[in-house]
């Protein structure tokens, strides 16, 4: 009986030691991101576009275009989207001293602004830690780029699955796509470019004059 025992504990060890294994982000795929995080970096900052289309089933519901800047703590984001027909638009950012968000209603545009010391996560930010956010991950090659699928979230909140490209070539981002609740989002990058000078960060409220300013703590 000991020994049936002993087996079975042996075998629930191996089992236990097999599932943790699986549960792990592969060396190369995190060598991997942090390449394309190297590459996508620039000390003098970084300029990009990316177009944004969403589906639900087979059907658009989405369609949109992000211009960002970012450099050190700093960024910004212009977004253009026509849902469904209906043309709006967003912006935001972090200046070192002030997040702020203006949004484009139907009652009125609005700007939330809030001090802070330091950057908060943006939904357009190129996102390359993004193996610390998932407990699995399988890499494959297409065409000459990296294809990364993440899977198993650490947050519940998050998508279930999110496949990444990356150039095999140079490292550069090239496209991520989710999924969550039924709708696929994809992000293609369109244009990068290296160099952004410091005023493009600072933030004015004097650009949007018909929004009604939100100051919050």
């Amino acid at each position: 009986m000991n020994v049936i025992k002993h087996r079975i504990l042996a075998l629930l060890l191996l089992l236990s030691s097999a599932i943790t294994l699986q549960a792990q982000i592969p060396d190369e795929v995190t060598e991997v991101l942090r390449k394309c995080a190297q590459a996508m970096g620039h000390p003098q900052g970084v300029e990009y576009e990316m177009s944004l289309k969403a589906k639900v089933a087979l059907v658009t519901v989405l369609r949109g275009q992000i211009n960002a800047f970012a450099k050190d703590k700093r960024n910004k984001f212009f977004f253009t989207m026509n849902v469904l027909g209906q043309h709006t638009k967003s912006a935001g950012g972090f200046d070192g001293v002030n997040q702020w968000k203006y949004f484009q209603g139907a009652e009125g545009d609005t700007i939330y602004v809030r001090k802070s010391d330091q950057k908060a996560k943006s939904d357009f930010d190129l996102n390359l830690h993004i193996d610390l956010e998932y407990r699995n991950a399988t890499m494959k090659t297409h065409f000459g780029n990296y294809v990364i699928t993440f899977t198993g979230p650490k947050d519940a909140g998050a998508p279930k699955k999110v496949t990444m490209t990356i150039s095999g070539k140079d490292y550069m981002f090239r496209e991520m796509e989710t999924n969550k609740d039924g709708t696929t989002m994809t992000m293609k990058l369109t244009h990068l470019r290296f160099g952004v000078l410091d005023d493009i960060f600072t933030f004015d409220p004097n650009q949007y004059p018909d929004a009604t300013i939100v100051l919050m703590k």
